[in-house]
């Protein structure tokens, strides 16, 4: 029952991932409205919420590239720890004050706004 549970939270997640970021892609080519940024920085939020774990792999691979496997491991697990928390904290804030435009105009508190864009290179379509 509790597997089942977390697969159907897993499915609602990815769902809300992908829409998030094939709405951004779409929307480059319109104005944006108050309503669309703000349901931006909602999705935004939550995205950065559900994916703040990938700081960790991301951050051990990178440093596994410049080091050895040993410190790669253990400055990569703690840099992306700090990054992840960093994520998180983003996105708690994001969902918070997703009604608000704070800051500006509903401006990302860390850049890439969304690790999956900053993990796999370009946008997704």
């Amino acid at each position: 029952m509790k597997l089942t549970k977390w697969l159907v939270l897993g499915a609602i997640a990815a769902m809300l991932t992908v829409g998030s970021v094939r709405a951004q892609s779409i929307d480059i080519y319109r104005e944006q409205t108050q309503s669309q940024k703000m349901l931006h920085k909602l999705g935004r939020g939550i995205t950065n919420v559900l994916t703040c774990w990938v700081e960790v792999p991301r951050s051990v691979a990178a440093k596994w590239e410049q080091m050895d496997p040993v410190s790669g491991t253990i400055i990569g697990s703690l840099q992306g720890l700090a990054w992840g928390f960093t994520r998180f904290a983003s996105g708690v804030y994001d969902t918070v004050t997703f009604p608000f435009p704070v800051p500006n105009d509903y401006a990302s508190l860390i850049e890439p706004e969304l690790i999956i864009t900053d993990t796999w290179g370009a946008a997704i379509p």
